[in-house]
């Protein structure tokens, strides 16, 4: 095989972490060919250049239109008349400088096929179509991979056909299930017992597995995949017969055996177009609500080509001729099916033939995203491919039956194909939003881009506010395709309004730099969330999503919420009063390794690369920021100790456990303090060198041989059996070498990284490891001497053990710590704190978590990692593609055209898909759920008496139930306290036993509680009041009137009352 390019890993690590290294290596070496390039196919190029080909060619014999401008992004008013691929080529070039583009303008033969290892035909006629499938099948010895799709309003189809052998070699693009084996039997089948700690096995019945690090049962060393036949929780039977292997046993402590899933290949015979239009087969169902669908869009689609084939044009829409005759072909072709279809029914032939004509952004975008994955699957065999034929349509979104004909005639401008299918009033309202984009990222620019060619804020009522505080930086290149070399470090939300503009300089865009959160409610107010017609979020992560959704349903407006996770993606539309909102619906857990395990006994990479990071920030980032903040703040020591011990009476607050915790935290946050300005202060660079080699002997010598020391080879746990059983690994102290390259990377990063914390100047060459040498031999590196008795955490639950700090009184040695703490003026320097940054490879910030990692992983006897994989574990990277935000912006675009229509419930859709199996799954949302009178039945013990049922009942206002979208909005002025609590007497017939307002994030005040007798004297205070009083408006420019609260009540038999949310307004 010959040698797979270099990549640039800078760039490419977010798809590199999606689909692995070897599949853009492949890229890289691909001649792709587009034809055809209308919307779908500039969307389908644009995918292409971003992974990276070696050459793309775009063929079109068409001269732009009107037409073109609702989808084609890269074709500009001044373009009309010309060819659509030479208009094109420069502005797409510039997406990926390193893709050799070529225009073909003349209309395309097989001899342009020649070199070619994908073709991908958008637009094309059937007989040409036909002509090249078997052309591109001929060719030996590997076929031209052939892609066929189109759109057509809102309808849409493809078809892959990559030869009559194509072997996948991974069909899902999952990481391979693993386990960490304590047992095999020696049986028939053979049964797999896993270690317990690790939790339920993840492998399935069917996959198949290899074992590694066996002992005694020799025979499965370098053995053949093995299948699984069936799984329990904690093992699983394998089809194999051990009967006679030797017998399963564990004697090097430093390792264990494991199991991990083997990939096998899967082998596909694709038939060719002509046999598949014959006999389609099994289409890929998209909507669980159309399963009679795509036969009728089989049928439909060639029927319209039959049109264009006698008249050589495409059917007018609403055209009463033209329709008969396109079905007249339909049922012609129905009936001529191997397994012929009994009925077309019109209504969705006529809305396909009236929307032919166009191509929409929204349906260009899914398409092309799903055609730019299955390019990446023919030219790598990863991932399954799309076997063969896909149909899918958005009628929902359509305007209703009785529109006049008179309002779908274009008018000659840039939105002449929105207008085809919506029409001009639907077109208006679309130009007439006010929507609020939530980041500039990947999703950001996807989004920016189909609203900009569809119209959306592009009259002088509309407009879009975009917010995002992040920057450009190299490795959002390869998808968030607004941006260019020349941009990083620029902001994101102002070059993404710039890019956007110059593909329709009519899209008004509001570009911000703010985060949506709390602190920025003074700009993001009342006014602004009750002047828009809705939002969408493209964000990615979850603490900013709740929070927008939040704010969407307190001030009832929609929200387009979608994520992508590699090839995954998913999409929901929230209404007000029709749909649950996001925050509704529980996120997935994420596994996370215990801290003994990370501490103490790590058994894979990512444990020790998460103690790396761990490390990192808090020796470079926290210690120097509260070293700084105990310099600057007079009130530090004070407020310290207020959080410990009793002002007056000295003794410790809340009781011991509490007031111990608020201690332990303030030791560990002084520890730092005082290693960062007393014990380990540097003041030259020499000084860093021998803190940094002082470093390396703690942690990979010292603290290996203190854990040895505590618990030996023969060590027993506290139920007599082998303390370092699996998964534990017994680990082995490392000896300093300069001339090894890891304990050298680790040295030069964390002196480098001292000497920034204190401003220390840098020798020129501080990464040459000769620079390093002379200071190195002259640090004394104290003998080690273990310690007897000293507390480490084991994890285990039968055991009472420290976090590995000899046992004290917590409160003690913050007092000790206290007394220890220099002058505050005594410092000239002020430290530096360093923020985590994954991608700046000068900062030393990967050097030393990589370095770090690797070096502990070798005291545990665990495989290291590259420069590349540590980053993406260690900076947890979301792996991220094109295609993926590509295909789920367009769905959320066809979810708000019905949202500006406002249809029913059952018009709209949420999604799930996977482009990688491929999966598209489109079901209707699910529906507010509704809070209603009810009887909670709970078992207090269920172990020893499972047959005690309690019962509690629960009442709610209003008496027939809310929503998360409902509220009870007391709109009478300035009330008081006492105000407050007789409205809810009078209305409601309930009695307020306590009143609780949160005036931030983190701090909320009870109002009123008569458990508390000193909130009694605020029943004459003014709601208002007593939120200005605690701090409500200190973030705000000006006093939005509202105030929300917290409140318990009960009706007039003592039952819990429960009530939406409730909001004072006390004034306009």
């Amino acid at each position: 095989m010959p040698e797979l390019p270099q990549l640039d890993e800078d760039r490419d690590s977010r798809t590199i972490a999606a689909l692995g290294r070897e599949v853009l290596q492949r890229m890289m070496g691909t001649h792709v060919l587009v034809s055809g390039m209308d919307g779908l196919g500039c969307e389908i190029a644009k995918n292409v250049m971003l992974a990276g080909v070696k050459k793309l060619t775009i063929q079109d014999d068409q001269k732009t239109s009107w037409m073109d401008l609702s989808s084609q992004f890269y074709l500009r008013d001044t373009d009309i008349g010309k060819n659509r691929a030479a208009a094109c080529k420069e502005r797409l070039g510039l997406l990926n400088t390193t893709v050799t583009v070529n225009v073909i303008e003349e209309p395309l033969t097989t001899a342009h096929l020649e070199d070619i290892t994908v073709a991908v035909f958008v637009g094309t006629p059937e007989a040409k179509l036909l002509e090249f499938n078997n052309f591109c099948r001929s060719k030996k010895p590997e076929p031209i991979k052939f892609i066929m799709a189109d759109c057509k309003g809102v309808f849409g189809r493809c078809f892959c056909d990559f030869g009559d052998e194509f072997v996948v070699q991974d069909v899902n693009g999952e990481n391979p299930h693993a386990a960490i084996i304590t047992n095999i039997s020696n049986a028939n089948p053979a049964a797999v017992t896993c270690s317990q700690e690790e939790g339920i096995i993840e492998l399935g019945e069917g996959e198949y597995v290899e074992f590694q690090d066996v002992e005694g049962m020799t025979e499965l060393v370098g053995h053949a995949p093995v299948k699984v036949l069936e799984t329990h929780m904690y093992n699983f039977k394998i089809d194999l017969d051990t009967t006679k292997f030797g017998k399963f046993k564990r004697e090097n402590l430093a390792s264990f055996t494991t199991c991990v899933e083997r990939k096998m290949p899967k082998t596909l015979k694709f038939r060719s177009l002509n046999d598949c239009f014959q006999e389609p087969g099994d289409f890929l169902l998209t909507d669980f609500m159309k399963f009679d669908r795509s036969p009728q869009l089989h049928v439909g689609f060639r029927a319209l080509e039959a049109y264009r084939a006698k008249h050589g044009k495409t059917a007018p829409p609403r055209d009463a001729a033209a329709f008969a005759e396109v079905l007249g072909f339909a049922k012609d072709i129905a009936k001529s099916l191997k397994d012929p279809l009994e009925e077309v029914q019109e209504g969705v032939l006529k809305k396909l033939v009236d929307g032919a004509p166009a191509v929409l952004m929204p349906m260009a975008s899914i398409f092309g995203g799903i055609i730019g994955q299955e390019v990446m699957k023919a030219v790598s065999n990863k991932l399954h491919p799309l076997f063969q034929l896909m149909y899918m349509d958005c009628v929902e979104a359509l305007p209703a039956d009785d529109t006049p004909d008179a309002d779908f005639v274009p008018e000659g401008n840039r939105y002449d194909g929105q207008v085809t299918v919506f029409g001009k009033t639907l077109q208006q309202k679309i130009r007439d939003l006010k929507y609020f984009i939530v980041g500039s990222g990947a999703l950001g620019c996807e989004l920016l881009k189909n609203f900009a060619m569809m119209g959306v804020a592009s009259s002088d009522k509309g407009s879009v506010t975009l917010t995002d505080d992040d920057i450009i930086e190299r490795s959002n290149l390869s998808r968030q395709f607004l941006f260019r070399n020349q941009h990083i470090g620029k902001s994101k939300s102002l070059i993404a309004k710039t890019s956007v503009q110059e593909m329709n300089p009519e899209f008004k865009v509001n570009a911000l730099q703010e985060r949506v959160q709390p602190a920025s409610e003074n700009i993001f107010d009342r006014k602004f969330w009750e002047g828009l017609d809705g939002v969408a979020n493209a964000l990615d992560n979850i603490k900013a999503r709740r929070y927008v959704d939040q704010q969407v349903v307190y001030y009832q407006k929609s929200l387009l919420e979608s994520g992508t996770m590699g090839t995954k993606c998913n999409m929901q539309v929230v209404i007000p009063h029709k749909t649950t909102n996001y925050g509704s619906r529980a996120d997935p857990d994420t596994k996370e390794a215990p801290e003994c395990a990370l501490h103490n006994f790590p058994h894979n990479i990512n444990h020790c690369l998460s103690l790396g990071r761990s490390e990192f920030i808090g020796r470079f980032t926290n210690a120097p920021a509260n070293a700084l903040k105990y310099i600057k703040d007079a009130a530090y020591v004070n407020n310290v100790k207020e959080k410990i011990w009793d002002k007056e009476t000295g003794k410790l607050l809340d009781g011991k456990v509490n007031g111990l915790s608020n201690a332990q935290e303030a030791n560990e946050e002084l520890i730092g303090i005082l290693e960062c300005l007393v014990t380990a202060k540097a003041e030259t660079f020499d000084d860093c060198v021998s803190w940094a080699r002082l470093a390396f002997e703690e942690y990979f010598v010292n603290r290996i041989k203190q854990l040895v020391h505590s618990f030996p080879a023969s060590a027993k746990n506290s139920t007599g059996g082998p303390f370092w059983a699996p998964p534990k690994r017994f680990p082995t102290a490392l000896e300093f070498d300069a001339k090894d390259e890891t304990h050298m990377r680790f040295i030069i990063a964390a002196a480098n990284l001292k000497a920034l914390t204190y401003g220390i100047p840098v020798p020129a060459n501080n990464r040459d490891p000769a620079t390093f040498l002379a200071a190195l031999e002259a640090v004394k590196v104290p003998p080690f001497v273990p310690k007897d008795g000293l507390k480490i955490d084991t994890g285990d639950k039968n055991e009472k053990s420290g976090a590995g700090e000899p046992s004290g009184d917590a409160a003690d040695q913050v007092k000790a710590a206290l007394e220890q703490l220099p002058p505050r003026d005594a410092f000239k320097q002020e430290p530096f704190s360093n923020e985590f940054e994954k991608d700046d490879d000068t900062n030393h910030h990967m050097d030393f978590i990589g370095a770090f990692a690797n070096l502990r992983a070798r005291n545990y006897n665990i495989g290291e990692v590259d420069k590349l994989q540590a980053k993406l574990i260690a900076g947890r990277i979301i792996p991220a593609l094109a295609t993926t935000t590509s295909t789920v912006t367009g769905f959320v675009c066809l979810e708000l055209v019905k949202l500006v229509q406002n249809k029913e419930f059952e018009q709209y859709r949420d999604l799930q898909a996977n482009l990688a199996l491929p999966e598209y799954y489109m079901y209707e949302p699910e529906a507010a759920k509704k809070m209603v009178p009810r009887t909670v039945k709970t078992i207090p013990d269920p172990i020893n008496h499972p047959d005690y049922v309690e019962e509690e009942e629960i009442d709610t206002r209003p008496k027939d139930g809310y929503t998360v979208w409902d509220k009870i909005l007391i709109n009478k002025g300035d009330i008081t306290v006492q105000d407050f609590i007789d409205f809810f007497k009078k209305e409601y017939e309930i009695e307020c036993t306590s009143i609780t307002c949160a005036i931030s994030s983190s701090k909320a005040v009870i109002f009123y509680n008569p458990l508390f007798p000193n909130t009694k004297g605020n029943l004459t205070e003014k709601i208002s009041a007593l939120y200005q009083k605690h701090g409500g408006f200190e973030k705000s420019t000006g006093d939005t009137g509202l105030v929300q609260v917290e409140c318990l009540f009960e009706n007039d038999e003592g039952t819990e009352v429960e009530t939406p949310t409730i909001v004072v307004q006390y004034h306009d």
